[in-house]
């Protein structure tokens, strides 16, 4: 039985709303200062509690995590983070052959390795040169389906539904018309992944973001 609940939690990672697959509770918290479970936890996130209404989420672990990584970090989540936990699992989620923007041009994801320079930005927005810290990297379900985004100035980015924007938006919760780095959706298509691996990053930023094909994105990764 324990196998078989770790397959589905696997599963679910990365996976397509179009078609869901029951999710394991979040692990949360939603302290209320009584001395309770949920107070223990909140301790687990760095005080002080940006906003009334965020939660102490912890980041994906196993099976998501490659064996071997520390135990996940908790953060403060916001609710549509934690909606998007709920509904699209934890990603980790770009193709190998994603561009990766870089001082010397642009590189395939699966072609980076750890300490490699990305452009990534610092929290004014500006453009910075920070090396890789980690790279991450799993095998895809063979029913694995992703998202294709087409913007109004020729841009294409393909990832997991749940692969998160610069802005901690999810990709599949975007339609047509909704904005996306500084240009509009034209198009939302879903189709099979034939490759076998999904690639994420960390960059050395504080705000962990990266352009895949010309578009920025947020890691996945801690």
């Amino acid at each position: 039985m324990k196998s078989l609940v770790v397959i589905a939690l696997f599963l679910a990672a990365c996976s397509s709303p179009a078609r869901p697959v029951p999710q394991p509770p979040v692990p949360t918290s939603g302290g209320d200062g009584s001395g309770s479970a949920a107070d223990d936890a909140d301790a687990k996130c760095a005080a002080p509690r940006p906003s009334p209404d965020v939660v102490c989420l912890q980041d994906c672990g196993p099976p998501v995590v490659r064996d071997g990584d520390p135990e996940p970090a908790w953060r403060w989540a916001t609710p549509e983070q934690v909606a998007n936990r709920q509904q699209f699992g934890c990603p980790r989620c770009l193709p190998g052959d994603a561009r990766i923007a870089t001082p010397a041009g642009e590189v395939a994801m699966s072609s980076l390795a750890v300490g490699a320079i990305v452009w990534s930005t610092d929290e004014t927005g500006r453009r910075i040169a920070v090396p890789v810290v980690r790279i991450g990297s799993m095998r895809a379900p063979g029913d694995h389906v992703v998202v294709a985004l087409v913007l109004a100035d020729g841009r294409e980015v393909i990832a997991s539904p749940g692969h998160p924007t610069a802005d901690a938006r999810a990709l599949g919760t975007l339609a047509v018309g909704d904005a996306l780095d500084g240009s509009t959706v034209i198009t939302v298509t879903r189709q099979p992944y034939r490759a076998d691996r999904t690639y994420d990053l960390v960059p050395a930023s504080a705000t962990r973001t990266y352009w895949a094909n010309g578009v920025l994105l947020a890691s996945t990764l801690r």
